[in-house]
């Protein structure tokens, strides 16, 4: 009967020593997980860029309406008067506005949401390298204890015992610098989904390879041109200095410029049209072949992890009936989590490049 008692005086004499608040702080460090998608909608919801580009396209829609209430007619030709003129250039001007407003708000959302994309997975591979980093130390922590122990039996010299010893302080070097990229990866996510840069979320959603669908590359490509922004402006800066071309007004005393400049600007915008045509299916082709190199070195990087499982599988068991050493145990585990980082690597650079090659806007 004295028995519980006792436990129950120093289970409160415990209470006494560590406040109600001292627990409830540990349970507070409770990690929360977040999905993908969940910060996808955090980011949007708060990020600035696109609360501008919601009031640049509000803005513009109201220019545009102010100009077309100055419009009286629409001027086929240079024959109308300059102050016509001028109003409808300054109306079309204003409608390109409009209309790029538009496509940047669209350009903004998945610019954030390829940040989220890279920001996330940069975590993911942050931690393969943190955790392989870890295994290197301890197999270096091993190998250092081992030469010390060798050296003091007399069967290596003081050369290796050095080169031990440089090996062990490179391997903790390395894990703290990848701790410190870890730290940052986390501040980038935190930052952009708006939580603090102290948390720590547990990130549940792994990358997997999903190979690419393109029945006609080619097709794809002039597909992403025709829907790129930057080229539907590029466009619109052609037609709008051929409506300016059109329109120049010969008699009119006031002009700053010949109406050979403006026969220039044409040429100009339609090579700079041309140019942003080009750099855009380069673009996309690269991001292309890119991602499908990947999705052919996964092949190898998941047998290679199927292999280092069943060898760190094996290695267990002999080191458990002892036929193999501790060394052998710690080397297998490391070359598992290279594997497994490797894998991770791969597939979250797939899913970055398939993203861009749906919206190559979004990608830089």
């Amino acid at each position: 009967m004295r028995r519980p008692f006792i436990l129950l005086v120093i289970l409160a004499l415990l209470a006494g020593l560590f406040p109600a608040s001292v627990w409830a702080d540990e349970s507070e460090t409770a990690r929360t997980e977040l999905t993908l998608q969940a910060a996808v909608d955090k980011a949007l919801s708060i990020n600035k860029g696109l609360r501008q580009a919601k009031n640049d396209l509000e803005r513009s829609a109201e220019v545009r309406d102010y100009l077309a209430d100055r419009v009286d007619y629409v001027p086929s030709s240079s024959s109308a008067s300059s102050g016509a003129i001028k109003s409808y250039l300054n109306l079309t001007s204003a409608e390109i506005s409009r209309s790029m407003a538009k496509r940047s708000l669209t350009v903004e959302e998945d610019k954030v949401l390829m940040s989220v994309y890279q920001a996330y997975n940069s975590i993911l591979q942050a931690q393969e390298k943190v955790k392989v980093d870890e295994l290197s130390l301890q197999n270096k922590q091993w190998l250092r204890y081992v030469a010390s122990a060798s050296l003091r039996v007399g069967t290596i010299d003081p050369v290796a015992m050095a080169k031990a010893e440089t090996e062990y302080t490179s391997a903790k070097t390395t894990l703290e610098a990848d701790n410190k990229a870890l730290d940052d990866a986390y501040q980038k996510l935190n930052q952009l989904v708006g939580v603090s840069a102290k948390e720590r979320p547990v990130l549940v959603d792994i990358p997997e390879i999903v190979p690419m669908d393109v029945k006609d590359l080619e097709a794809e490509v002039n597909r992403k041109v025709t829907g790129s922004p930057s080229v539907w402006l590029s466009e619109q800066q052609v037609d709008l200095a051929k409506l300016t071309k059109k329109l120049y007004d010969f008699t009119n005393t006031s002009n700053s410029e010949p109406y050979k400049a403006k026969e220039i600007d044409v040429e100009q915008k339609e090579i700079s049209a041309n140019d942003t045509k080009d750099q855009v299916a380069k673009l996309v082709r690269t991001i292309y072949y890119s991602a499908t190199q990947l999705e052919e070195q996964y092949a190898g990087a998941k047998e290679a992890v199927r292999l280092a499982e069943e060898n760190q599988r094996v290695t267990q068991v002999k080191y458990d009936v002892g036929m193999a050493t501790k060394s052998d145990l710690l080397s297998a585990e490391l070359e598992l989590a290279q594997a497994n980082q490797k894998l991770v690597d791969i597939s979250a650079q797939h899913q970055i490049l398939v993203l861009a090659f749906e919206k190559p806007w979004s990608y830089s």
